[in-house]
């Protein structure tokens, strides 16, 4: 066998081998798992809407929502989208490719389009019948439900692309190349351009831009003019994202062309780097903005039905949901405020504790060293040699 402080070091330099190999792997587990637009953006435009509503509205949000806030059920309805395909059609707003000064609403087979969606949504949750959309025979949705889903659609018309022609698939059509990678235009708005953010310039991303400071004269002018005209004032943002797609998205703001126009002989659009800081601005501007118009409307609807909406759900066993129903749960006083944290499970869980597992090993390890000190290792090193026969 080897003498104490022998094993001692070299337990210590495998421990710290070990560190070496499992925190960064761990560091990229936790911290760039990839999400879509659906998600990143709408939980930045969430995080923007809770640093706007006032005090009344935050707590009927949070209890509402079991606990949870704008930012959490970010993705909500697009679970919904999995479980029920058809509510897949009131995200979008599709545009005949000859307009461009305002939004086309009334070309909606049976309401199931975005502005519709968002009109029916706004009259359950005022109590005015503006649409009526058909839901399968057993399904009514809550007050929470129409909620969750006016804070998702509110979302979508800032992605300019949810106002797409309906002759290109909502920008699916075209093929756009960008940083060596081939994607489409719809994707360059729906995730490409935040997950670039995050993934060059994370230190901005998680850094607190998400806050409606940062747009406080537009919010301040919306919230006047939405005392006025309600939901009129809907029709109106609308227009805003129709006339941006058709001014800056399907045509180069920078070269003034269309984008079918700046196609190679292979049919792609090559995305330059100075398009991609013009888009990448307006996106965050265009987050903002939401995230303040949405906390306009539920200031409005929240400070009007005080105590008269009720929480729970109509549509449960959503896909990815199975891990939240403990935080989903409706909690009242104190512990309605309590945020409830979602746990860990599969390899981040298997690889976060085989780090802290290690230094755990690594402290121990110190403090077997410390302990023994070098009088206690001298000393077993002279009886391992004299029980050998050898002389120092």
């Amino acid at each position: 066998s080897f003498p104490l402080k022998s094993i001692a070091l070299g337990s210590m330099a495998v421990g710290l081998r070990a560190v070496d190999m499992i925190f960064p792997v761990c560091l990229a587990v936790c911290l760039f798992q990839a999400h879509a637009w659906d998600k990143d953006g709408h939980e930045a435009i969430g995080m923007t809407t809770m640093s706007a509503l006032d005090t009344t509205a935050v707590a009927q949000v949070k209890h509402l929502m079991g606990g949870k806030d704008a930012a959490d059920v970010a993705a909500w309805a697009h679970k919904v989208n999995k479980k029920y395909p058809w509510t897949t059609e009131l995200h979008f707003q599709r545009q005949p490719s000859t307009r461009c000064d305002k939004a086309q609403i009334e070309n909606c087979n049976d309401n199931k389009c975005l502005m519709k969606a968002i009109l029916y949504f706004y009259g359950r949750l005022t109590g005015k019948n503006l649409v009526d959309i058909t839901w399968p025979d057993g399904i009514k949705l809550t007050d929470a439900d129409c909620l969750k889903y006016l804070i998702n659609l509110l979302g979508d018309m800032a992605q300019p692309l949810h106002f797409g022609t309906a002759d290109t698939d909502m920008g699916r059509n075209i093929t756009v190349l960008f940083r060596d990678k081939k994607t489409t235009l719809y994707d360059v708005w729906d995730k490409e351009l935040t997950q670039s953010v995050i993934k060059n310039e994370p230190h901005f991303w998680w850094g607190g831009w998400t806050h409606v400071q940062r747009t406080r004269v537009e919010y301040e002018q919306d919230s006047e003019q939405f005392k006025k005209e309600h939901e009129l004032l809907l029709n109106r943002w609308a227009d805003e994202s129709a006339k941006f797609m058709c001014s800056s998205v399907y045509k180069n703001p920078i070269t003034g062309k269309q984008i079918t126009e700046e196609l190679d002989q292979n049919g792609v659009f090559k995305l330059s780097e100075q398009l991609y800081d013009v888009w990448k601005r307006e996106m965050f501007s265009k987050m903002l903005v939401a995230g303040a118009r949405i906390a306009i409307v539920l200031n409005s609807i929240l400070h009007h039905r005080e105590g008269q909406l009720h929480a729970g759900t109509a549509v449960s066993h959503l896909e990815g949901e199975e891990e939240e129903e403990e935080s989903s749960k409706v909690f009242t006083g104190r512990r309605a405020d309590i945020p409830h944290k979602q746990h860990i499970r599969g390899l981040p869980a298997f690889l976060l504790n085989l780090f802290i597992g290690s230094i755990a090993l690594f402290c121990f390890l110190v403090l077997m060293r410390l302990w023994a000190g070098p009088d206690r290792i001298k000393q077993a090193e002279r009886e391992k040699r004299s029980s050998t026969g050898k002389k120092f």
